[in-house]
């Protein structure tokens, strides 16, 4: 599992490395992209800037912020790195609270808390078992990303657990949204509700709930596919069969090549010993005439040859 975080709980004098874990996943199922619906292709978004009225390099993005007046303020990444807070791997733990105490609204994501130092393993131990074994959970601040959050720290099984929480100026207070309260419930009626509670609850297991969409949305985009045809692409688990194919086409097309290439060396050596056979007659004047004198005859036969084919009738074929 990969650890998204690396720091250490500050628990008064006392720190104690550990690394955070993802505890949920959010999107474990099929994403599901923007795309043109008339080709499927994917839809990009690109950075546009409303005062200019063109696309911009996502570089050129800052942080701002834009008054109701108009005033605009465009911050810097130095100045937002200088608003967290010094100590940005530490979760400090400010006070232990009773764990009925924490509104559920205001939990948000989990994280495992994993040991990152076999040394300090007693410490982390001592943490968890203190929590367990008081009921309590430890109220802390850690900054996650570009803020600091507020968080529980609390004891499940044999590992601690960090849960971010909302600030309390986040949590939204519900007014005029429950039922009137002059609306009275008879006994009878509560009775009857929780023995149907009850009836609903037999052979309850949380594990083995599943989510219906995303396997419905699996069965229609598995139907889709087989309607159409996958694109071309060369498989990568094939990959040392293509090099060894390759390797024996190159060996296979040398083989074939090395006969025409000594076929052709030899024909370049007789043609370069008959070139050499006709000059060394004539390395001196002398033979250079006695060739020349002895030529005539020769000629003239040549010519009586001719002759005599040309009297012969052809035979037919």
């Amino acid at each position: 599992m990969q650890a998204v975080w690396r720091g250490g709980i500050s628990l008064g004098t006392i720190d104690i490395p550990v690394v955070l874990h993802k505890a949920t996943e959010a999107d474990s199922g099929l994403v599901l992209h923007q795309v043109h619906a008339e080709d499927g292709s994917r839809v990009r978004h690109t950075w546009w800037c409303e005062e200019e009225d063109r696309e911009i390099e996502h570089r050129d993005v800052a942080k701002g912020y834009q008054h109701p007046d108009g005033r605009r303020v465009v911050l810097s990444d130095e100045e937002l790195a200088a608003l967290l807070p010094p100590d940005k791997e530490r979760i400090s733990v400010l006070a232990s609270v009773d764990v009925g105490s924490i509104d559920p609204v205001t939990l948000g994501q989990a994280y495992h808390v994993g040991g990152a130092d076999p040394m300090t393993d007693r410490f982390y131990v001592l943490l968890r078992d203190t929590l367990r074994e008081s009921g309590r959970v430890a109220v802390t601040k850690v900054a996650l990303g570009t803020r600091e959050s507020l968080a529980v720290l609390r004891a499940h099984d044999d590992l601690l657990v960090l849960q971010t929480m909302s600030w309390p100026e986040e949590v939204r207070h519900p007014t005029g949204i429950a039922p009137k309260s002059d609306i009275a419930v008879r006994p009878q009626e509560l009775k009857m509700a929780m023995h149907l509670l009850d009836i609903l609850s037999e052979g309850f297991a949380l594990e083995e709930l599943h989510d219906d969409y995303q396997r419905a949305l699996q069965q229609v985009v598995a139907d889709r596919l087989e309607e159409t045809a996958p694109p071309h692409r060369a498989d990568v688990t094939d990959l040392t069969a293509l090099l060894q194919s390759s390797l024996e086409a190159v060996r296979s097309g040398r083989a074939d090549a090395a006969p025409a290439r000594k076929s052709a060396a030899g024909k370049t050596a007789s043609a370069a010993k008959r070139a050499t056979a006709q000059k060394k007659p004539a390395t001196g004047a002398a033979p250079a005439q006695k060739t020349t004198a002895e030529n005539t005859p020769t000629r003239n036969t040549a010519a009586e040859n001719t002759t005599a084919k040309k009297a012969t009738p052809r035979r037919a074929s």
